[in-house]
């Protein structure tokens, strides 16, 4: 699997080329901290189900970086970790130990990579975005897709879609769980950390700001287009008398006034 260089962040895996470009080469070097979470010796939790199953806090794992578990001190060898699932983040790593009350007689820690924007999410922003733009940008509203959308745009979807997703950091850092992952003291977790929320709240606005100071431009979707002349600027410089082909068209007689045509007509 081929990954962005110098992490373990898997490239090209996208549903079109579309997506992969806008993802891998517009949108991940400004979001890499957040696409590539190192978890350090983490407590795993046994699944009341199987008696069998760990899992951690956060899911999303990076295939391609390592996963490190330790069991009562000592690490496992990585053929010794079974049942891996990268989604969940979850795994096995042999019988289990359980006493009477249930409970796990046994530590296992373990030490993970994850993506806090995987893939998924991030093609469901990117076809936000492009709605937003075909309904509120300068003009009569487009039915644009991602994948037909011209390359012009594609500053103002990524500005769009990371807005999106410094809102959902915030939305998320209402949960305990996510204050974990910013880097705020123990007794700061409960209170929010100090002013982490105001700086994802001007990341947010700075990408909309520039955002929006694109879709107010007239020509964002329209572009530099030239119409050919019509039969009223034939008959203003020529007069009304000129000769017409069968269809009403001027013979090129005429005189275009300096007008050429170029690339759009």
């Amino acid at each position: 699997m081929a990954v962005f260089s110098g992490t373990y962040i898997p490239t090209g895996v996208a549903s079109s080329s579309a997506f992969n470009t806008l993802i891998d080469e517009y949108l991940t070097p400004r979001l890499m901290s957040f696409r590539q979470i190192h978890i350090h010796d983490e407590p795993c939790n046994l699944s009341p189900d199987d008696q069998l199953t760990w899992s951690v806090t956060f899911g999303n794992w990076l295939q391609a970086a390592p996963l490190r578990v330790w069991k009562m001190g000592q690490e496992l060898a990585s053929a010794t970790i079974t049942n891996v699932n990268y989604t969940y983040g979850s795994f096995q790593a042999g019988v289990v130990t359980v006493g009477a009350d249930g409970r796990p007689r046994e530590e296992v820690l373990c030490t993970y990579w994850f993506d806090y924007f995987p893939v998924a999410v991030l093609e469901g922003f990117f076809k936000c975005a492009i709605q937003i733009i075909n309904a509120t940008a300068v003009g009569s509203p487009t039915s644009y897709t991602v994948d037909t959308a011209p390359t012009s745009w594609y500053g103002v979807m990524t500005d769009l879609v990371f807005a999106q997703c410094m809102e959902k950091l915030l939305l998320d850092y209402d949960l305990w769980k996510y204050r974990l992952l910013f880097a705020i003291g123990p007794n700061e977790i409960e209170g929010g950390g100090g002013d982490i929320a105001g700086q994802l709240e001007t990341l947010k606005s700075n990408a909309e700001e520039r955002a929006n100071r694109a879709m107010e431009n007239e020509k964002l979707k329209s572009g530099n287009y030239l119409s050919p002349p019509t039969l009223y600027y034939y008959d203003g410089i020529r007069g009304l008398g000129g000769s017409r082909g069968a269809h009403g068209i001027p013979f090129l007689t005429g005189r275009l006034r300096g007008w050429k045509p170029n690339v759009w007509v």
